[in-house]
């Protein structure tokens, strides 16, 4: 059970290097009123058009081919089995029913020298609007109970001229018993630095893509 919030955020999905074209990258966690919230901003020196289409990439992958987000955006998190000091992740796989915009993630959670959970099965709500370049990804976890109240990541590109800024916002609020030992610096180390290396990633992703077009057009001359 506890375990479940872990799987449902690490789909949305550092201290990680930046990302070499970024010259904008915020990142803080603020704990209020009983919710972690996140935000993770880059901003991104690549053409809109680029951007959106790494973004419509991540979304499809994440829906129905995770082996090759793997590859990319969620290169370098350590969820499929990496040793970590304090929690093991193996996202296994997701499938998503398009009638209802239900993504399905099934993975496992070893919290090391403690508890296993070797099958974990989460459903949340995934949605994406577009309007004017400005894409937004909305992803909510649908089956809160004792241990998590609240779940919900949101991600968005917002272009500009021949830039773009991207945008990870999560909410996070957990059931009392375990708000008590989750602090902020354990969430820092355990999520946090995940979100901005998944920014990261996505923002590298784009501006190799710039450089690979650049220099197509280039020898096309």
């Amino acid at each position: 059970m506890v375990a479940k919030y872990i799987v449902s955020l690490i789909i949305f999905l550092a201290v990680a290097p930046s990302a070499k074209g970024s010259d904008i990258d915020s990142l803080s966690t603020k704990y209020t009123d009983g919710q972690f919230v996140t935000y993770c901003q880059v901003k991104v020196k690549v053409p809109p058009e680029i951007m959106n289409d790494v973004a419509n990439d991540y979304v499809y992958q994440l829906k129905y081919d995770l082996n090759k987000l793997f590859t990319w955006a969620l290169k370098g998190m350590k969820l499929r089995k990496e040793n970590d000091a304090m929690m093991v992740f193996n996202l296994k796989s997701t499938a998503f029913d398009e009638s209802n915009n239900i993504l399905k993630a099934t993975g496992a959670v070893d919290v090391t020298g403690i508890i296993s959970f070797p099958e974990i099965h989460v459903d949340s709500r995934l949605t994406k609007t577009e309007q004017n370049g400005h894409i937004s990804v909305h992803l909510e976890m649908l089956d809160a109970d004792a241990f998590l109240k609240k779940t919900i990541g949101i991600f968005q590109v917002i272009p500009q001229k021949n830039e773009c800024t991207i945008v990870l916002t999560t909410y996070i609020k957990f059931g009392w018993f375990f708000n008590i030992f989750v602090t902020k610096n354990i969430f820092k180390k355990i999520m946090e630095w995940r979100f901005q290396k998944m920014m990261h990633n996505i923002a590298n992703e784009a501006i190799n893509r710039d450089r690979i077009r650049t220099y197509e057009l280039q020898t096309k001359k």
